[in-house]
């Protein structure tokens, strides 16, 4: 069976503060989605970071 999770941070909901934990560089986006990939349960993995442009 394939499962998919989603997770999700809001500009709108989340304190900067959280939002400013959770920034990824471009420079560490590889080495992230490689370490999330890395774990028994996690086959693929994307990132995907926008901005809160309106």
């Amino acid at each position: 069976m394939s499962e998919l999770l989603a997770i999700g941070v809001s500009h709108k909901t989340a304190p900067v503060e959280v939002r400013e934990r959770l920034a990824l560089p471009d420079a560490r986006a590889g080495d992230f989605l490689r370490d999330l990939r890395g774990g028994a349960a996690v086959h693929e993995a994307v990132a995907i970071s926008t901005c809160n442009r309106t």
